[in-house]
């Protein structure tokens, strides 16, 4: 049986009534869901950080009940490096590893609150393996927020996940499911790359988008966008990504 996951990232929101770099963030996240609904029904949905670019708990609130409006399926959310980790857990999104069938969904925490960097804490390394060690999964896909490989981008690498082979040997070798790809945001853009741990993919932002290969911080004028994951019985991942076909949510640098 095919588990079908709905991947969407760096959703940005702000207080109500407000825009960011010209974009009505929640209108855009709106338009990503209802188009998603419309194509499909999906298991689980895994919302990869940034969810809010102003982290107070009720715009946590206004995402989970805005998501939970379009899927009623299980939701894990990651923290990045916008979002605020104590006001999410007020606004009590969930954030903990999901099974689904022979699959583990599970998060690795990168951000630390205030900095743009990838930090990978003990504590967070640990938790993870603790969610290996307790599952029954066979296979694992990993989600966190920023990227496990160059995108090219010098402004966005600087901030990535470093010394990755050791990272993911680590998770590797954690008696329990096999790592089989990882899905990450933070940039902004599509990313399809490979591992020996399988695919690393990141994610179109829900708002607005960055240039491809940009030396320092540059926007797209590519559409908001989301991916659809397949997650086969034997391990493997297949994957689809989708863009708004009606494309309003135009950022300006203003």
């Amino acid at each position: 049986m095919i588990q079908k996951v709905l991947h969407i990232t760096d959703c940005h929101l702000v207080e109500a009534g407000k825009t960011l770099l010209g974009v009505d963030t929640q209108a855009s996240l709106e338009a990503v869901l209802g188009q998603a609904k419309a194509q499909s029904a999906c298991d689980v949905v895994v919302a990869s950080g940034d969810i809010v670019h102003e982290g107070t708990p009720a715009v946590y609130q206004r995402f989970l009940h805005t998501v939970k409006r379009f899927f009623d399926v299980p939701l894990l959310c990651l923290p990045g490096n916008h979002d605020v980790l104590a006001n999410m857990h007020d606004a009590r999104l969930p954030m903990q590893a999901i099974t689904l069938g022979p699959w583990l969904i599970a998060p690795l925490d990168s951000h630390v609150d205030n900095e743009p960097s990838a930090y990978i804490a003990s504590d967070d390394l640990l938790e993870l393996t603790q969610a290996i060690n307790a599952s029954d999964a066979e296979f694992l896909l990993l989600a966190t927020h920023h990227p496990m490989v160059e995108i090219g981008a010098p402004w966005l690498d600087k901030d990535r996940i470093l010394r990755v082979d050791e990272l993911t040997n680590a998770i590797a070798a954690t008696p329990g499911a096999t790592l089989c790809g990882t899905i990450f945001g933070h940039a902004h853009q599509e990313i399809e790359a490979t591992s020996n741990y399988g695919p690393l993919l990141g994610s179109p932002s829900t708002c607005f988008q960055f240039a491809p290969k940009s030396e320092k911080f540059s926007l797209d004028d590519k559409a908001p966008g989301y991916r659809w994951l397949f997650l086969a019985a034997d391990g493997c991942i297949t994957t689809k990504l989708e863009r708004l076909t009606t494309h309003s949510f135009k950022p300006t640098m203003n």
